[in-house]
């Protein structure tokens, strides 16, 4: 939706293909989306091949996930096809692979997906003009995937920038706010940040800390779960889950914050689209530096980095900025800037359009 709605300002003339239900975004009422319905994979391929024949773009951005249109365990070949019947069309194909799921495991049958994904994006390398991933761990493990099978790809980053756009941070509230953005996915540590949040609590007891995003049903067993963690807390009186909110109350709440928890196991990384919000917003941000935290991040300058992936660990490096204001200035203006000239949806807009 964002680089849709930013290449329409530019001028171009742009649509978005999905799978039913699909309707408008109501931040971006401009920008044209069509929904088609379908019970496999291949019937929405098959769909929205149709609907691209009327649509007559000049080019297609297939946004890759390995469960796109439905599929998840073993991928599909439906965005193969759909790459393929495209390129028949004469559009050109550019691939945008936000996520590719290669981790083996010893269970069968994840096995056999591991193999059948890297299978699946080998063959759109070979059928798009050009290929995107959002980090540059993913470039280098994607185009050594590549040249194993004889393919010498130039695989470019683009980086994810922010769902909800960032608005000017509130001032002059007393206190010390904590917050984080997520879902309940399987990289996102909410216990190092019930951790965190007990030991700041302990030191700052008038410290805050608040759950944005929507994290699912109450009947969820993960929501079940983070909900009775919160029950034990020793500071569960301080822990508000914000639920699901639109984008422009969320950007709201991250402005109220002082400080941003990102505890991703992967580490602060650039396919995001809830930390560029936290980064726009000028916020210090505390997170760990992992496996696809790349030389954007700087430790005291835009981020602070925790030593580990634990509460301990979170908790140290967010009442050292919290207590130094001389280093949340400079962390603070360093997020800025690193979104302003690497995460902004004009900056991607503008990277994408010198290429394609």
């Amino acid at each position: 939706m964002r680089l849709a709605q930013t290449f329409a300002a530019r001028g171009l003339e742009c649509a978005v293909f999905t799978r039913d239900p699909a309707e408008r975004h109501p931040e971006a009422p401009a920008v044209k989306v069509v929904g088609v319905p379908g019970a496999t994979p291949m019937a929405i391929a098959r769909r929205i091949r149709d609907e691209l024949k009327a649509f007559a773009p000049t080019d297609l951005i297939l946004q890759y996930t390995p469960q796109m249109f439905g599929a998840w365990r073993w991928g599909s070949p439906a965005t193969i096809w759909l790459a393929r019947a495209a390129r028949g069309m004469g559009i050109n194909v550019t691939v945008l692979a936000h996520e590719l799921f290669f981790s083996w495991s010893r269970r069968p049958d994840l096995l056999l997906g591991g193999g059948l994904m890297r299978l699946q994006m080998l063959a759109l390398i070979r059928l798009a003009r050009h290929v995107f991933v959002t980090v540059d761990a993913r470039a280098r493990e994607l185009t050594a995937l590549a040249k194993r099978f004889g393919l010498d790809p130039q695989i470019r980053v683009v980086r994810v920038g922010a769902g909800a756009l960032p608005v000017p941070r509130a001032s002059g509230a007393p206190g010390l706010r904590l917050g984080t953005f997520s879902t309940l996915g399987r990289d996102k540590r909410f216990d190092v940040v019930l951790e965190c949040f007990a030991a700041v609590h302990r030191a700052r007891p008038e410290a805050e800390l608040v759950l944005l995003g929507d994290l699912g049903p109450n009947d969820d067993a993960r929501v079940r779960s983070l909900r009775d963690a919160i029950a034990r807390h020793p500071a569960g009186a301080k822990i508000r889950i914000a639920g699901k909110q639109d984008l422009a109350t969320i950007a709201k709440e991250i402005g109220r914050l002082d400080v941003y928890l990102f505890p991703m196991s992967t580490g602060a990384n650039t396919r995001s689209s809830t930390l560029p919000l936290a980064l726009g917003t000028g916020l210090p941000v505390v997170a760990f530096k992992g496996t696809e935290t790349d030389d954007l991040f700087a430790d005291g300058e835009n981020v602070v980095f925790a030593a580990r992936l634990d509460g301990a660990a979170f908790a140290d490096a967010t009442l050292r900025v919290a207590g130094d204001d001389a280093l949340a200035r400079r962390v603070s203006a360093g997020a800025t800037a690193l979104y302003q000239h690497h995460l902004s949806w004009q900056t991607i807009g503008d990277q994408l359009l010198a290429v394609i």
